[in-house]
């Protein structure tokens, strides 16, 4: 019995130890002290090698983000990447970007094939989930970010994790 009070004792102090510092490692960026980096120029995707995202029952538009684009910066906390939209009549490619402590996105540029990109004039950060103003949610950022680009509100450790999740299917808790 003492032995078990000691391990518990010891396991007890241990967290009270640890728990701080991983509070702060894995803590939202302050909105105040927030900046976002000026994004790179769009990355070349292919099409042939797309992660396919979840779609509402009955869309008629298919959606899939080139594994080879996405990209981290641990700093701001930004996922980016390149989804590609094909639908009966016509594909289109957005540069995007996924801000997981806020639960927002943005699009960068847009593309049609043997086109050169086009910035997005109004690109802003918006909510993917609307569902408190208009009961809408944009369904292929939320789903991007539920199925792997995000782990709550922080950025996952590598481009390699986000892939393994995205190709699985893993959901995020936060975003369930």
């Amino acid at each position: 019995m003492r032995t078990i009070m000691m391990r518990r004792l010891a396991v007890g102090a241990w967290l009270a130890a640890a728990l701080p510092v991983m509070a702060q490692e894995y803590a939202a960026p302050d909105p105040a002290d927030w900046r976002e980096d000026e994004a790179p120029p769009p990355p070349a995707y292919s099409a042939n090698q797309l992660i396919a995202v979840e779609m509402p029952p009955g869309s008629v538009v298919r959606m899939g983000v080139d594994p080879k684009t996405i990209a981290i910066n641990r700093t701001t906390g930004i996922v980016r990447y390149v989804v590609v939209a094909q639908g009966p009549s016509a594909v289109n490619a957005s540069y995007e970007g996924i801000r997981c402590a806020t639960a927002e996105y943005k699009v960068y540029a847009r593309q049609t094939p043997g086109n050169a990109w086009t910035p997005v004039s109004d690109a802003a950060w918006k909510p993917m989930s609307m569902r408190g103003q208009t009961g809408v949610t944009v369904p292929h950022p939320y789903r991007l970010a539920r199925d792997g680009m995000c782990v709550g509100t922080t950025v996952p450790q590598t481009v390699d994790n986000i892939v393994r999740d995205l190709r699985s299917g893993n959901r995020s808790s936060l975003y369930n």
